[in-house]
């Protein structure tokens, strides 16, 4: 997704080269995608190849250490998702990138990919006055592969901290407290939790109920974002605005250009996030520091599920 993001933007970003520690892999990608450069160890990349921002797609257990080795050596990072499995983790990578004076940030694309920025616009604009509620599920019957499946922390870490994140950007508030249970269904093979309840109060009072399911046969994904002159209805085919005279149709649809096929446009959006925070010398919205509160969140969610009672915040990060 990451190559389909950034060869079609020669005028924005040149992508030279791969590093795996499969060298296979690598050197497959740079056969594939015509890359000047593969390495198999990110001491070699540094050393051989001249770039400025790297992509880390690493699984969340060695992510530290491959952020910390880069921007230790002047690069700025776009991180993948989650940015840490733990708050700490995160906290790690953010100070290791301000010692070393550079940018880093996380692709949180499913604030495009999703309609959430749209949304979050929306309420910015108060068309639909102030936000009570939101309710949002995600249900599905999804079978992954590979180290996921061995992670303590399963379908919260692979989607929940799309929505967490997803709440805090259409809200633009910090949460104040969490409480969540979590299950594990048969039907999936997985070490980790396969479904999760969460409710997170914010600041400014607003519920977001959230249910998460990799067990489901029956497959919805929608979210509800209630306010006291209207509702928004999003999906991944785009926005949708019901107000209190008119109930059963909405009275205005706002496409989502980033669904579907169109996914890897929304992660070339978060590095341009990016580029752009360098070039000006200023912190990107998608910011490690930033994602440092929805990495508290997903951190008190399941906090909150294996001590079975709320977690509270302060500041978006955990108290």
């Amino acid at each position: 997704m990451h190559f389909d993001a950034y060869l079609p933007h020669p005028e924005r970003a040149r992508v030279v080269a791969a590093c795996d520690p499969v060298r296979e892999r690598a050197q497959a990608a740079r056969a594939e995608y015509g890359l000047e450069r593969s390495f198999g160890s990110l001491d070699e990349m540094i050393e051989g190849a001249a770039f400025e921002v790297a992509i880390v797609c690493t699984p969340t257990p060695v992510r530290r250490e491959a952020v910390e080795t880069l921007v230790a050596a002047g690069k700025h990072a776009l991180v993948e998702k989650p940015f840490a499995d733990t708050l700490e983790e995160a906290q790690g990578m953010v100070e290791a990138a301000d010692r070393a004076g550079v940018k880093l940030a996380v692709n949180q694309n499913f604030r495009y990919h999703y309609p959430f920025d749209t949304a979050r616009g929306l309420v910015a604009e108060g068309r639909i006055g102030k936000v009570t509620s939101i309710f949002h599920q995600d249900l599905m019957l999804r079978q992954d592969s590979g180290w996921r499946i061995r992670s303590d922390r399963h379908a919260l870490a692979v989607m929940g901290v799309h929505w967490l994140d997803g709440f805090r950007w259409v809200l633009d508030a910090e949460a104040r407290s969490v409480s969540c249970e979590t299950r594990s269904s048969d039907a999936i093979d997985c070490i980790g939790e396969t479904d999760a309840v969460v409710q997170v109060l914010f600041e400014q009072g607003t519920i977001a109920s959230y249910v998460e399911s990799f067990s489901s046969p029956y497959r919805r994904t929608e979210t509800v974002v209630i306010g006291d002159e209207g509702a928004l209805v999003l999906c991944y085919e785009g926005a949708f605005l019901y107000e209190r005279d008119n109930r059963t149709e909405p009275r205005e649809t706002w496409d989502n250009p980033y669904k579907g096929a169109e996914k890897p446009r929304a992660t070339f959006r978060s590095l341009d996030v990016l580029l752009t925070a360098i070039e000006r010398g200023a912190e990107p919205s998608n910011g490690g520091r930033d994602n440092l509160r929805t990495v508290a969140l997903l951190d008190g969610a399941y906090r909150s599920a294996r001590e079975h009672r709320p977690v509270s915040l302060e500041e978006g990060v955990r108290a």
